[in-house]
């Protein structure tokens, strides 16, 4: 049955993860048929914010609620908003049921990542994360494939129904398979912090939306946008204080300034930026600077994902031996870091085995690190907050991400300012904005060296009690 559960939580988190990735594909079909190319980005922009905001929340109502009601509420709402984006009629349609998808697809990322805990013990936890954290790589590598022929073959609105014969098989393994089991809780009703998550969604929702706009379709300097980042500020401030009164926080301060869970998710953060700039900027140098077409350099991230996804559970069977996150986390970016510096160095005579090489080095260091940061934030904690702390890592990787696609993209329209754009210009713009990323993550490298030095297990057995339902704790 725990095998069965494992297919089931896979299954819906490869749904979760494949929206970010299959739709891409399907823009321009999209934009062909409703005309309208203003609003082209905000179909992915719209996910992206909704779903980073929502991790966070989703997380700590799972240690509250239960794993199992969070599970199948966010699948039967990604599948729901699934339908309304396949029946949109216009762009504005479109936009707001992704928005709505992406608080589906950002349950699910929360429930599933604080499930995981709850299955395994450390030792075992470790093994399995791998899996788990490779499933956002192979989105990146059969999305665009899979959205490609799905467009091409039944149209756009395809890509959307697709998820409905999944989900539903991953609901009837849920469903049938999952068998919650907890540790019991003190007889408390639990108490949702409503103005903790109001105050939460209205620090990050304009501080996302002025890093996706920023340099782009507004200026760093308008006042729009310093507008958005200063009542994103104010409304950290006033987060801040709510959690620091309220008896049942979203985000518990003292396990978010900890060394065993806000080092690892700071972590995470970095890598993350890393990560994006390669995926972002790759296809462009071999496009741009090299010559090769759209296909090709679309397939030649392949080798950084499977390095990704390899490495994260080589090392995930390694940590469950030797738990020593510090060292690997560091080794990781830093090995990464070397990709990048090895990226910078390309130019207008690199060859494509020679950018694969690169990629491969790259991806080898980032699924190093992401797999030693998230059993770190793992088994930092009690199992009553572990949606807390795997919902922390899932926010850091998104913020990660909108800040690293904002300021490498700011980078290079900077760096390519009014000259022409021949394939040596590009290749100097790119050199930067790699090197940029070597710096960045190098920093996080820097910033991780408070992490322990070795494994602090809080919860050293997996809770495999079967579980009263009025005793219920985060299964």
């Amino acid at each position: 049955m725990r095998l069965i559960t494992i297919a089931g939580l896979l299954l819906t988190l490869l749904l979760a993860a494949l929206d970010q990735t299959i739709v891409t594909t399907a823009l321009p079909s999209i934009t062909a048929q409703f005309g309208d190319m203003a609003h082209y980005a905000w179909v992915t922009t719209a996910y992206l914010l909704t779903s980073t905001v929502m991790v966070p929340i989703a997380a700590k109502l799972s240690d509250q609620f239960g794993r199992k009601p969070l599970l199948l509420v966010g699948s039967l709402a990604f599948l729901g908003t699934s339908v309304l984006c396949a029946q949109a009629q216009d762009f504005t349609q479109l936009i707001g049921a992704r928005a709505l998808q992406g608080l589906g697809g950002g349950t699910i990322t929360a429930a599933v990542f604080a499930t995981v805990p709850t299955l395994f013990s450390p030792a075992s936890r470790a093994r399995i994360v791998g899996l788990f954290t490779g499933t956002y790589a192979l989105a990146s590598i059969i999305g665009p494939l899979v959205g490609g022929i799905v467009t091409d073959s039944v149209g756009w609105r395809g890509v959307f129904y697709l998820n409905l014969p999944l989900g539903i098989i991953a609901l009837g393994l849920l469903v049938t398979a999952y068998r919650p089991a907890a540790l019991p809780l003190t007889m408390r009703k639990p108490r949702v912090d409503y103005a903790g998550a109001a105050t939460l969604v209205a620090f990050l929702a304009p501080l996302l939306i002025a890093l996706s706009l920023g340099g782009h379709e507004l200026a760093w300097t308008s006042p729009l946008l310093l507008g958005l980042v200063a009542f994103s500020g104010a409304m950290l401030l006033a987060f801040v204080g709510i959690e620091r009164r309220v008896p049942e926080p979203i985000l518990p301060l003292g396990v978010v300034g900890s060394r065993g869970v806000g080092i690892p998710t700071l972590g995470m953060l970095f890598l993350s930026s890393g990560l994006f700039a390669t995926s972002l900027f790759t296809p462009l140098f071999v496009q741009g600077v090299i010559g090769f077409s759209a296909t090709r350099s679309g397939s030649v991230i392949a080798p950084m994902t499977l390095a990704f996804v390899a490495s994260s559970v080589v090392i995930g069977q390694l940590l469950a031996r030797v738990p020593r996150y510090r060292l690997v986390g560091i080794l990781g970016l830093i090995t990464a870091a070397t990709g990048e510096w090895l990226m910078s160095g390309m130019g207008v005579d690199t060859d494509y085995a020679t950018v694969a090489r690169n990629l491969v080095v790259v991806g080898l260091g980032l699924g190093t690190a992401l797999s030693a940061f998230a059993i770190a934030s793992q088994n930092a904690v009690e199992v009553a907050q572990m949606g807390v702390a795997t919902g922390l890592g899932a926010s850091g990787r998104a913020i990660g991400a909108t800040l690293g696609s904002a300021a490498f993209g700011s980078l290079l329209v900077a760096r390519i300012g009014a000259e022409t754009v021949s394939p040596q210009v590009l290749a100097g713009a790119l050199h930067d904005t790699f090197f940029a990323a070597v710096l960045v993550l190098l920093i996080g490298a820097v910033l991780v060296l408070p992490l322990h030095v070795a494994a602090k297990v809080r919860n050293p057995v997996a809770p495999l009690i079967p579980a009263q339902r009025r005793t219920e704790l985060a299964a």
